[in-house]
């Protein structure tokens, strides 16, 4: 945790539905815009999901922000649940760590960019996607909502 005090002052903690570290979900973007420095994309113009995302890179973070409302989280470098960091785990140990298991079919996406399979688990019950990269690989993401 050392290494993310030096950061942005931001320790990612999940708090299931609610938010990770200072950010809550459903809370106005413009509370944060003067404690944190973002790098922003626009993509208000988008017809499949318009909105800006707002992310920082120590811890690695982004905010997905539609109406000024951050509607999820997406987290790639560290998410802290019970003191243990989700991100790196296999599937298996993080179902072990939170006590839930996924809903319906995981997704197979193969990006073209690297040709290995991602996997996307749907945890709705706590209101998680975690991405998978390779079959019985670690996990490289989780997203963070309210639903």
């Amino acid at each position: 945790w050392i290494k993310l005090l030096k950061c942005n002052q931001l320790i990612p903690i999940l708090n299931v539905f609610y938010s990770v570290g200072d950010f809550i979900l459903n809370s106005n973007i413009n509370d944060y815009l003067e404690k944190f420095s973002f790098e922003i994309n626009d993509f208000s113009s988008d017809l499949h999901v318009p909105g800006v995302h707002h992310s920082l890179d120590c811890p690695e973070i982004t905010l997905y922000v539609h109406n000024n409302l951050i509607e999820c989280i997406g987290c790639y470098s560290e998410l802290l649940y019970k003191g243990c960091n989700l991100i790196g785990l296999t599937i298996n140990e993080f179902i072990s760590q939170i006590g839930e298991n996924y809903c319906g079919e995981v997704d197979c996406l193969n990006f073209e960019d690297d040709d290995i399979p991602q996997y996307v688990y749907e945890f709705e019950s706590i209101g998680l996607q975690v991405w998978v990269q390779g079959s019985n690989g670690k996990i490289v993401s989780i997203t963070v909502s309210t639903h």
